[in-house]
Formats: C-alpha cells, structure tokens, sequence
C-alpha cells in the first residue's frame, strides 16, 4: 500500500483536487498557492516536490555505527550499575522550522476538554427524564472537541517526489516485518563476565510494535510510522519526526537526526525468533575458554544469536536505542537519509 493518495487536474493556473472528502480547487504559482477544500481554505508554500499546507479560517471535518559488543545478555544484575538511555523531555526537543506548528499542537493538547462539562451537566439534571438530553450534550461537546483541538498537517506532494519518499518508507515496512523489536531503555557495563554468560554488558528492554499510527489529536493525508520507546513515541512524518510524551509534543528534523546502525551480538535467554541467525552458543557460568563452570549443576546453556541495533540521536536531545531480531535492518533507512535524493528535508531545515 502506498504512503499517500491525490488526484487532481489541472486547467491553467487553476487546480482542482479530487478526494474522498470532496472537491476543492486551488490558483497560484509553483511554490505558492492559494485554495479551499472540503476541510476549509489553506495556503500551500514549499519547495523541491514537498510542500507544507496550513488550514487558516479553519473548518474541520467531522467523519556512523554503534560499537560493537562482543555479548549482551538481558538479566540485570545487582552488581552491574545501569545507565538509562532515555531522550529529554519532549518540550526540550525541537527545531526553529516546526516551532509554530509545536506551539498550535501543544496549545490544544492542553486545551480543556469540553465534553467533561456534559458529564457535570448530566449530573446535575439527576432525573431519569433528562438522562437523554444529558448523554447528548456530551456527544456535542465531545464532537465540538474534535474540532477545536484536532490539529491538520496536510502534505501535498508532487508525483516527481512520490517514488523517493515512498522509498523512504518501504525502508520503515523491513523494520516492521521483523518477528521481534525491543526497546533499550537503560545499558550496564559487566565487571565479572563469569557470572553473567560471558556477556560484556546487561540490557534492560521492553517488546514494542512498530507499525502506523497517528498522535492523538493530530490528522494528516499520509500514513506515519510509529515507534514507541518508552514514555515517548516517534512519529516519522515525510519532513519531521513528532516526538510524543503524553500531552507534550517536540519535533526532530531529519537534517539534524543522526542514526547509527549495527548487528550486534546478543546472548539470548529466551525463545530465539525465527529471522535471527545464531552464530554462537555459551553458558549461563562459563569459564575463561569459553566452557561451562562445573561448580552450578543448573548451569544452562545459551544461543548467541546476531540482532540489529538502531540507535536515534539528535543534538536537541533525542536519544533512543531499538533493537531488531534480523540483522542488517535500518542498514537502508540510513543509507537513505544520507542520500541526496533526500536533501530537499535537510536543505528546507537550513534555509
């Protein structure tokens, strides 16, 4: 499936677009137009196939590579200290170009909801009679809600720029299709191999699912790659990722993202999923050369399986680390954002 959908035929200066939602028309000049559609009138400004669309008199519509461990092995220990690997809070996280948009999505996630006043109201009309006119008012404002605090990012994206920015999202369905994602939330150095399967350092990671969501509140005509980590979620936008923590939103442009990618070596003491290669196996306590200490009868024995490590940072202090059980994964969205197919983001980011 592909990430967008647009129709439109075109007659001089004047446009009109075709959409499930209707039809609306736009007149202006490569770069700047000025329209109305079935959501409302907008303007259109932008540059190298890919162009930002702002909603004003809004109507709303109501339907380099990460160091190499030689093992890793997941059960924490009291004698290892852990270091959390964790992103700033996600009002710290953001750039000059998406500062007005950050600004109009977190002045209306802390708008109040209105829908709660229709709870009052039902309370207070007590009587089973008006129970109906109650439950209605709450329906009302709840959809009065929508409306004011549902924020629009609408792309609207020439066919010469289609092809490589659904490139960069077929990087995104390989990461997806994987049997198994974690999240590393926090890494600790080991000083006695010994005692922990001969692993060099300890994880601490949560399973995640990557897939394609939407932020709440936030609506927009291409489909968005999600990554939870943590208390955050990353949502990968054609121009941005949004940074999500509850009801506060940053922004990373992708000329300031760095991603570093690698397969690493991961001592595995659960089920080993079907797409990983397992290259080595050791023991639960081992020894020097590699064998199994004879002092613990329970001394089990572990695959050393090969996973992929996909470590996001920016400098405005994002800074996750996800892991996937196929190696080589994120090899290509990295190469990609290095392209220079994709310097129209990093060329916008800087002017």
């Amino acid at each position: 499936m592909g990430f967008y959908f647009r129709k439109s035929v075109s007659f001089g200066g004047l446009r009109l677009n075709f959409s499930k939602s209707g039809v609306g028309a736009s007149v202006g000049t490569k770069g700047f137009r000025f329209g109305i559609s079935p959501r409302g009138n907008y303007v259109r400004i932008g540059a190298n196939g890919l162009y930002y669309r702002t909603m004003i008199g809004k109507k709303r519509n109501t339907s380099n590579t990460v160091p190499r461990e030689e093992n890793i092995q997941t059960i924490q220990q009291s004698d290892v200290v852990m270091h959390e690997i964790e992103s700033n809070d996600a009002l710290e996280i953001f750039d000059s170009s998406s500062q007005d948009l950050l600004n109009e999505i977190n002045k209306k996630y802390n708008q109040i909801p209105l829908w709660t006043i229709g709870i009052v109201i039902t309370i207070l009309l007590g009587s089973t009679s008006f129970l109906f006119l109650g439950l209605l008012s709450i329906g009302l404002l709840y959809w009065l809600d929508m409306n004011r605090r549902t924020t629009f990012i609408v792309y609207d994206i020439e066919e010469a720029a289609e092809s490589r920015i659904q490139a960069f999202y077929d990087t995104f369905n390989e990461i997806m299709s994987a049997n198994h994602k974690w999240h590393v939330s926090a890494s600790g150095q080991v000083q006695d191999r010994k005692y922990h399967a001969g692993a060099s350092r300890l994880l601490r990671r949560s399973s995640i699912s990557i897939n394609y969501s939407l932020p709440k509140l936030i609506k927009t005509n291409v489909r968005v790659p999600c990554v939870p980590v943590g208390e955050q979620k990353l949502y990968f936008f054609p121009d941005k990722i949004l940074v999500v923590q509850r009801k506060k939103v940053g922004a990373v442009s992708y000329g300031s993202l760095m991603l570093e990618c690698s397969n690493t070596r991961f001592i595995e003491d659960g089920v080993v999923p079907r797409d990983t290669i397992v290259v080595d196996h050791t023991w639960k306590y081992v020894n020097k050369n590699g064998g199994p200490d004879r002092r613990f009868k329970d001394n089990k024995q572990f695959p050393v399986v090969l996973y992929s490590e996909l470590y996001f940072r920016s400098e405005t202090g994002l800074n996750e680390l996800v892991q996937v059980s196929r190696p080589d994964v994120g090899q290509g969205l990295r190469e990609y954002l290095n392209n220079s197919d994709f310097l129209y983001a990093k060329e916008r980011d800087h002017s």
